[in-house]
């Protein structure tokens, strides 16, 4: 896994810890592992011990473990059960390219959209611009993004 796609699911982590009201100081040291990330010179794997961690020195004894199974494997098993913890509308829509946990979480609870399909449906009726930062080409970005969605699963 490259550097910038470990990042963005790093930060993921960092939004949803503190969607469920997490700790400031673990939610920081998210935010602040994906930026490094980010300001590497090189590809994180080449960092990674036999052990499966990050030789990083500005990680902890977790985060280096933790990154480390991320940009070797590709997957985190931590990411996977804090994402199970959210309903299920709220990681479908996690999956639309352009929505963060802030804008699920605001579409399920305040537009009560509960699936791909929804988000479409609600697109293209001009619903979401309901919500406040959200205009019409951001609005037409989304539907766009989660018909795609649909049309690959369909």
């Amino acid at each position: 896994m490259d550097n910038r796609r470990a990042a963005k699911t790093v930060f993921a982590i960092a939004s949803l810890l503190e969607q469920q009201g997490g700790n400031p100081y673990r939610v920081r040291a998210y935010r602040r592992a994906a930026l490094n990330l980010l300001r590497l010179p090189q590809d994180a794997a080449g960092f990674a011990t036999e052990q499966g961690e990050l030789a990083l020195p500005w990680l902890g004894p977790r985060l280096r473990r933790k990154l480390g199974e991320l940009v070797t494997s590709g997957q985190m098993a931590f990411y996977d059960q804090l994402l199970d913890d959210f309903p299920e509308a709220f990681r479908d829509l996690l999956s639309v390219p352009g929505i963060g946990p802030k804008t699920a979480e605001r579409l399920v609870s305040e537009l009560q959209i509960a699936s791909l399909a929804d988000l479409a449906a609600a697109a293209r009726g001009g619903r979401l611009r309901a919500l406040r930062g959200m205009g019409e080409v951001r609005e037409r970005h989304l539907g766009e993004a989660a018909e795609s969605l649909l049309a690959a699963t369909a």
